[in-house]
């Protein structure tokens, strides 16, 4: 649709009490990694709201609707739009302080701080300087509120902004999208399959293959675990897959559509987050832990992913012979129907509808 009929056909037309949300361009809608930004608008377009998602990749040149009352917007006439809240992620591709600025202007801003500022995520060192100063704007006074995706964020933006409210609003899941049999439908390739068939325990991982992973220890548990298989699917991040371990246990199936990743994800016996020691590790709430848990599958990850740890039913190891002994135990808790019912209901605890209705407090605020 053009921007004007959009206008006059959707926004004219709305429910008064219905909040119209414009997210700022940071990640195009067709990436192979569905992520934050696309989970919140669809949890928040269920809730009721406008969801006006910018996109500058997805081929749209006007306005396209994409899931219930969530539209991408390719148009720069949105910028002229009245009354909306301007969502603008600490990753936002395009986002200054001066245009942060211009959109209180006519709006509100919430500032979400979803991961740690380092090069080894946005690329370069000024595109590091450019997101912190995003960051400081939006503590400053060019934000009218402020979520973190990580309690270590969310220390941070307090101890930044002592006068503003900060929101914790950690990353969640859509339980029905890995629990509707896609693990039973989906054909998938015999390389995966007959993989499959060679190990009785199957350490999986999806996700982006980073800079932020712990290559050299997944390759000494890929050398002292030759009776587990290790599978790795995500795309490739600046020739990282090349730093994957070269063993005959381990499998790197490449990008796979989010669609069928539950099947793949499906034949994990344990799952595997491992994240680098560090502030990344640290600062990072995984998306795929919840993901993990609708599966009821056990998880284990490195010691300093506190996000993660911080669940009781989470399995972690500091170094080569604790993350041996976490993967051994997670592997016989997989086995356990109690552990599986236990992880299930902390999928449910912690679904996108459910911090799609705590961003909306926030707002309600």
């Amino acid at each position: 649709m053009a921007w004007a009929d959009f206008c006059a056909e959707v926004l004219d037309c709305r429910d008064p009490s219905a909040v119209v949300l414009v997210f700022e361009p940071t990640i195009d809608w067709g990436v192979t990694l569905f992520q934050r930004p696309q989970h919140m608008a669809m949890a928040l377009g269920r809730k009721g709201c406008i969801v006006l998602y910018r996109t500058t990749g997805d081929g749209v040149g006007g306005v396209r609707a994409i899931a219930p009352n969530v539209w991408l917007v390719g148009t720069p006439e949105i910028t002229a739009l009245e009354g909306a809240v301007w969502c603008v992620y600490s990753t936002a591709s395009l986002s200054s302080p001066a245009q942060m600025a211009g959109r209180r202007q006519h709006g509100r801003v919430v500032y979400e701080y979803i991961d740690h500022i380092d090069a080894a995520i946005s690329g370069s060192q000024a595109e590091v300087q450019r997101l912190l100063a995003l960051k400081t704007a939006a503590c400053s006074g060019q934000a009218d509120y402020l979520v973190a995706s990580a309690r270590v964020l969310y220390e941070e933006l307090s101890a930044l902004a002592p006068d503003k409210p900060v929101a914790y609003i950690a990353n969640g899941v859509d339980v029905g999208h890995f629990r509707d049999g896609r693990d039973r439908a989906a054909a998938l390739p015999e390389r995966f399959v007959g993989f499959r068939r060679r190990y009785r325990t199957l350490v999986g991982y999806f996700g982006a293959v980073a800079p932020w992973l712990w290559f050299d220890m997944m390759s000494q548990l890929a050398g002292h675990m030759p009776e587990f298989g290790f599978v790795y699917i995500g795309p490739d991040y600046g020739g990282c897959a090349g730093k994957l371990p070269r063993s005959p246990n381990v499998l790197y199936m490449g990008a796979v559509d989010y669609n069928v990743l539950p099947a793949y994800a499906g034949q994990f016996d344990v799952c595997f987050i491992p994240f680098s020691p560090g502030t990344i590790a640290r600062s990072t709430s995984p998306l795929k832990l919840y993901e993990y848990f609708a599966l009821e599958k056990p998880v284990v990850v490195t010691a300093e992913m506190q996000e993660c740890t911080a669940f009781a039913e989470v399995f972690s190891g500091a170094d080569l012979p604790t993350l041996i002994s976490a993967i051994g135990a997670a592997a016989l808790a997989g086995e356990t129907p109690s552990y599986r019912e236990a992880v299930l209901k902390l999928a449910n605890l912690n679904t996108w509808d459910l911090r799609a209705e705590a961003y909306l407090e926030v707002l309600r605020q």
